[in-house]
């Protein structure tokens, strides 16, 4: 089973899904019901002057992502790829690496002493996203070895499994770095747009509304960047932190556990465990004749 495999990671996986598919389909529904609104609350006795007014004045937000183009379609596509990576690495980072896990499955690693094995297994598989339970594998792999072997098992195996979780932000960093360039992206197409209609408008179109028109829906696209990517830069920055708790909480596990292991300390001590449990060699009989 791999770490993505889980019932729960793809329990949660469909659970995200029904909520990005529920919030496109909210953020739709608005446009609708705006349509049917204008369409009830215009007066029969308004004049045709007044209705064209009227329809320069109002636009819907489903049609201002109409007029966004191509770039908005794009932005939608990074926004849900963006839920997905925040709602995996929040489960990963909050839930799998929890602070009260580790202290509680160091407590129960020496209590089992020298059945720690299966309890090892067991902790990796529930928590399989989880560093901590890793790094105590490989330092207990070490066991025999010495205190050496396991400081050095420690911080190898801790640095590499911290590393990995860092990484796993990368994503994050990218819908942030991405949406305001994509927007920016759009707004330019769209003023090129813009002045190219005036242009073939000539001297018979109205130009300043021409430009005005294409200028605000242009900059659709750039508030639609700016708004997708600023609640991600919060959550990058935020699990971040965390990233850094679980850092300290980290070293300060190991530590325990590394004096529970070689330093004879309360009664569960794992060393002291398999020690007792190795058969002692048959000292050679000495021959009592001279």
């Amino acid at each position: 089973m791999t770490p993505w495999q889980s019932p729960r990671m793809d329990l949660f996986k469909s659970c995200l899904f029904m909520a990005a598919c529920c919030a496109v389909f909210l953020f739709a529904m608005p446009a609708a019901h705006a349509q049917d609104n204008n369409t009830e609350a215009t007066p029969p006795t308004t004049t045709e002057p007044v209705k064209e007014t009227e329809t320069k004045m109002e636009k819907t937000m489903w049609e201002l992502v109409k007029a966004g183009g191509v770039v908005m379609w794009a932005l939608t596509v990074l926004a849900l790829y963006g839920f997905y990576s925040a709602g995996a690495q929040i489960y990963v980072i909050v839930f799998s690496n929890d602070i009260a896990k580790d202290e509680q499955f160091v407590d129960n690693l020496v209590a089992a002493g020298g059945s720690h094995a299966e309890l090892l297994e067991a902790e990796i598989q529930k928590r399989n996203k989880g560093i901590f339970p890793r790094v105590c594998e490989a330092a207990l792999a070490e066991l025999q070895a010495g205190k050496a072997a396991m400081e050095d098992a420690l911080a190898t195996e801790g640095s590499i499994q911290l590393g990995m979780l860092k990484r796993s932000l990368n994503p994050l960093r990218i819908v942030v770095a991405v949406a305001p360039l994509l927007g920016l992206l759009g707004t330019v197409y769209g003023m090129i747009s813009s002045f190219q209609s005036v242009e073939i408008a000539g001297a018979g179109g109205d130009k300043v509304e021409l430009l005005s028109r294409g200028i605000y829906e242009a900059l659709v696209t750039t508030a639609t960047g700016l708004t997708v990517a600023i609640p991600f830069l919060l959550i990058y920055h935020w699990l971040g932190r965390r990233v850094d708790e679980i850092g300290v909480n980290l070293n300060r596990q190991s530590k325990r556990l590394l004096e529970q292991c070689t330093s004879g300390g309360q009664g569960g001590n794992i060393a002291d465990t398999q020690g007792a449990q190795e058969p002692e060699s048959p000292q050679p009989v000495q021959d009592s004749e001279t």
